[in-house]
This record gives C-alpha cells, sequence and structure tokens, in this order.
C-alpha cells in the first residue's frame, strides 16, 4: 500500500470510528474530505456518489479510500 493511500485510510477510519451507531453512516462529502482534504469539487464527489451507489456488495473502507484517490488521479490525467 502506498503511503498515500495508507494516510488516506487511516484518517476514514478514524472518521468511521467516530460516528455513532445506529446512524445511517458516513457522509460522501466526509468520506472524500478525509481521504483528499477539503479542496475537492462538485464533480469529484458525483464520481464518487456514482462508484458507491453502483457497488451492490458495498465496499469496505480501503476499497473507498482507494476508489476515490484512483478518481481523483484519473480526473487530472485526463484534464
Amino acid at each position: 500500500m502506498t503511503d498515500k493511500l495508507e494516510q488516506a485510510t487511516k484518517r476514514l477510519r478514524r472518521l468511521a470510528e467516530g460516528t455513532e451507531e445506529g446512524t445511517s453512516g458516513l457522509s460522501i462529502s466526509s468520506m472524500i474530505e478525509a481521504v483528499v482534504g477539503p479542496g475537492y469539487d462538485d464533480e469529484l464527489e458525483g464520481l464518487v456518489s456514482m462508484a458507491l451507489r453502483a457497488s451492490e456488495s458495498g465496499m469496505s473502507l480501503d476499497e473507498i479510500a482507494k476508489g476515490i484517490l484512483s478518481l481523483e488521479d484519473w480526473r487530472y490525467s485526463h484534464s
């Protein structure tokens, strides 16, 4: 696991640990901010939202962090 991914996953885990039991889960915006920081845009949020909805079996926190970073990298390489 790369250092960037490892740090992003740690931040996402801390966020998840702070979520109260019985709540509906983490918001997409809070997950993205934990992984990439506060400087993300609406397009990234839309892409992450679509990816999470498309996953029928759910995703682990590691997969979510890796997916968010991959989407961000893909966008920058195609802009």
